[in-house]
């Protein structure tokens, strides 16, 4: 016998563990679509502010009428219907969620896609999904018009298609087919074959989790109390919260205009003239921010990465208000724990209600508390699983082995009854005794860019694909000390095998056609192997050794300001100064839009130098912003 044969626990202590697993019963309209609870809050909440976006908001009865017009025509005049796949790539504005809503109406499901999204990974997204609607902003227009197929509808919601069935044509609902079941949206993830790969969400699963956290927070029936703060990008699940929880439960969507969140006192003003009550976001998101005092806020809440003490510090530095850490993959629809934290306990927590949140060994067996395993997840917010990927489907969504007779006899969750199956998240956790649940790491060579779910293998994938590429590694480089078990994960190093090193330009060309920005290593270092350990494993201290932006012609600081400025913008990205060169790229070396502000608010207090958050975007190396006339109009405003 095995010692992994061996069952630790008795039958009782297991049924006990599996009954912690359980998140509270609530019930939920399970038979009911997004656009019937929409349709119900807009009926009663006609004069409240729906969605605001700077100067420009709708109410209810605006949102509701002009989202109808759109879905009529989505309907009747591109075919749009129940599980009908509708592309999205918008920039933020009050049309992006005319345009969503309208999907909804229309029966369909929208696959959002960042407007920055490279060409070649916007173009695999429109094949994989076979859309035949793309649904754009005016500036994007022509990009997707050379990008989608010929035959594909390319719809304007800011232009003349949008605005011009705003006032005119016919309101009120249409027959679509959909149902509770029918797929709500697509959102793309990383994916370790070298392909993104689209996560199927159904209506039921987010009518279920606007109904769990509109509980758990308390604002469940107080239509117009709320104003929730939508700062993600669309594009992913942390922006899809905001405007389900405000939108179905008759409350306010407040928008911001892209990166505004970096302009400090002026994001927070922002925040207090409309009196925001509710901010969500990862904690790269909070950590520069800089929020200060909102009177109005009731609440934050935390996700997406692992969250460390002075996190919460920094976010409850002006704001005394409860911060709510949240767990959960794109796949179980954007969380199934939630917990009240504080800095010297940073649990994920308990299961949501109609939650289940296992932790298991790899005989799928109860691990005992206190023990790691593997987090496995079932309930009502579970994906369908991967658009056209029926083996990654089957990979990971498995039977449910503790799924209980009552559960089975449950057909109101789909003809497989309740909690059918179980996601195998790749997570590790452990189960206190007091049932709370402790994040531990990966299993695997998933990790978080700047809060965003990153596949390193789709990387190497991509990076093997180029031409004299014959084998690759990418690994993370962190902020602050590379040690740091907590340190951010704010870019990334590839190291490739090929004959001669091959010219970097091109390189990284190739890959910031196909990958998002964030994916893109920061710097790459040509190997004539790559080193193993004795045990046959990639000898990853060895590959760190190596350093890269090693080129003799890197040109070196030419003054002490110079020296100075390399030295600030090495500690913000974690690197040694030696590394950055007085002509480099700063963004292909690690500084990206969330450390600008950190990168500001250093050279101001070390050089008195304030500059504007554009000038860095503008001049993205040293030599050129030094010797801009921008950044010597501003020396004389020195303390």
């Amino acid at each position: 016998m095995k010692l992994s044969d061996l069952n630790l626990m008795s039958d009782d202590e297991r049924r006990q563990i599996v009954e912690l697993s359980r998140g509270p019963d609530l019930p939920f309209p399970t038979d009911a679509t997004i656009a019937d609870v929409f349709r119900e809050w807009a009926g009663t909440s006609q004069d409240v502010s729906a969605v605001v976006f700077g100067e420009f908001s709708l109410t209810y009865r605006e949102l509701d009428e002009w989202s109808d017009r759109l879905a009529r025509d989505l309907i009747l005049s591109h075919g749009v219907g129940s599980d009908q796949l509708v592309a999205l790539c918008v920039n933020r504005s009050v049309e992006m969620t005319v345009a969503i809503i309208a999907v909804w109406k229309a029966g369909g499901a929208y696959v959002p896609i960042d407007p920055e999204t490279p060409a070649e990974r916007t173009r695999y997204m429109l094949a994989d999904t076979a859309v035949r609607v793309v649904l754009c902003s005016e500036a994007h227009r022509g990009r997707m018009e050379r990008i989608a197929a010929a035959d594909t509808a390319i719809l304007a919601v800011d232009g003349p298609w949008g605005h011009g069935l705003r006032e005119t044509g016919a309101a009120g609902p249409m027959r679509t087919g959909s149902h509770a079941g029918s797929l709500a949206y697509v959102i793309y993830t990383s994916g370790t074959t070298g392909k993104p790969k689209g996560v199927m969400i159904e209506n039921r699963s987010v009518v279920n989790h606007v109904s769990v956290i509109s509980n758990l927070y308390g604002f469940a029936g107080k239509p117009g109390e709320e104003v929730m703060l939508q700062g993600l990008n669309y594009a992913f699940d942390g922006g899809v919260v905001p405007m389900v929880l405000a939108l179905l439960t008759g409350n306010t969507l407040l928008q911001v205009r892209d990166r505004l969140w970096l302009e400090g006192e002026t994001f927070t003003d922002y925040l207090r003239t409309h009196r925001v009550t509710h901010v969500n976001g990862t904690p790269t998101f909070y950590k520069h921010i800089r929020l200060g005092n909102v009177p109005s806020l009731k609440r934050m809440v935390v996700g997406g990465e692992a969250l460390d003490a002075a996190c919460l510090r920094e976010m409850t530095r002006y704001n005394k208000v409860p911060v709510f850490n949240e767990y959960g993959p794109t796949e179980s629809t954007i969380s199934t724990t939630s917990y009240a934290v504080r800095e010297d306990d940073l649990a994920i927590g308990w299961p949501q209600s109609n939650s289940y949140v296992l932790v298991l060994d790899e005989a799928l067996r109860p691990v005992p508390v206190g023990g790691v395993g593997e987090l496995f997840l079932a309930g009502p917010g579970l994906a369908r699983g991967y658009l056209n990927v029926p083996e990654a489907t089957a990979e990971k969504f498995i039977s449910n082995p503790f799924q209980t007779d009552s559960d089975k006899s449950d057909t109101s969750y789909g003809p497989s009854g309740r909690n059918a199956k179980l996601y195998r998240t790749g997570d590790l956790a452990r189960r206190r005794s007091d049932g709370a649940l402790e994040y531990v790491g990966r299993n695997d060579s998933q990790i978080k860019v700047r809060g965003y779910r990153v596949e390193l293998a789709e990387i190497e994938a991509t990076l093997n694909a180029y031409p004299g590429v014959t084998q690759s590694a990418i690994l993370p480089v962190e902020s602050g000390s590379r040690l740091d078990p907590v340190a951010e994960v704010t870019s990334l190093v590839g190291y490739y095998v090929a004959e001669a090193p091959l010219e970097e330009d091109g390189v990284l060309r190739h890959l910031e056609l196909r990958l998002h920005a964030y994916m893109v290593p920061t710097a790459l270092v040509h190997v004539t192997k790559l080193p193993m350990t004795v045990n046959g494993k990639l000898d990853t201290k060895a590959l760190r050794a190596l350093q890269p932006n090693a080129d003799a012609d890197r040109v070196t600081p030419r003054n002490e300001l110079q020296a100075t400025f390399q030295r600030i913008v090495a500690g913000v990205i974690g690197v040694e100064p030696d590394y950055i060169g007085m002509r480099d790229d700063l963004f292909r070396l690690g500084l990206n839009s969330i450390l600008v502000v950190k990168l500001i608010s250093e050279l101001k207090n070390e050089l008195g130098i304030d500059i504007a958050i554009p000038l860095l975007f503008r001049y993205p190396s040293i030599d050129e912003l030094t010797e801009s006339p921008e950044f010597n109009s501003a020396r004389p405003r020195a303390r």
